[in-house]
């Protein structure tokens, strides 16, 4: 009898570290299940930055970096007092809306999506750069040619965030074997 209950305690033990041992893998792939919607983002936000990097930034570089960025380049009127404290008033509040220091995605108060949207709305409309800015810095007006570069690089960046990950991957991998070097915008 004691046989018997030897060997029902072995199997009882057998079976708890079979079950310990399969929670445990079950945890640990939830848990990466848990991380990929985040590295896809991660990748995705990327490929809209190297466009960013490539084609945009240096127009807002030109046009909204004095009030969107750490890169302020005063006017010499800026050394009035009065027009010093308004000056930096509107860069504080223009960085709370977009900050454009470190590239995309901006800092700010919205998601990625929606940041590209408002700069779209904002440019298209002539709300950006604002005309008080323009009128004391002549040339500041974004052109219809800059306007265009900005609306490309949107409406790609919209895609990339609203296309699974695996559909880019499949694509690249596409253009890859017919000799492609560029990757898919989306």
């Amino acid at each position: 009898m004691s046989l018997s209950k030897t060997t029902f305690g072995v199997i009882g033990l057998f079976y708890l570290c079979l079950l310990s041992s399969a929670y445990a893998h079950k945890k640990h792939a939830h848990h990466e299940e848990s991380e990929k919607p985040k590295h896809n983002q991660e990748v995705q936000l990327k490929r809209i930055n190297a466009m960013y990097l490539e084609r945009v930034k240096p127009i807002f570089q030109k046009k909204c970096f004095d009030c969107h960025s750490g890169e302020t380049s005063y006017p010499l009127y800026a050394n009035l007092p009065i027009a010093k404290s308004i000056i930096d008033n509107d860069i504080r509040e223009a960085k709370k809306h977009l900050d454009f220091s470190n590239d995309f995605p901006f800092q700010g108060h919205g998601t990625p999506k929606e940041d590209l949207e408002e700069i779209l709305e904002s440019v298209t409309d002539g709300d950006m750069p604002p005309l008080k800015y323009r009128v004391l810095h002549w040339g500041s007006k974004v052109t219809q040619d800059e306007i265009q570069v900005i609306r490309d690089w949107v409406n790609e960046g919209k895609k990339i965030l609203e296309t699974p990950l695996s559909q880019t991957k499949k694509v690249d991998r596409i253009q890859a074997s017919r000799g492609k070097e560029e990757t898919c915008p989306y």
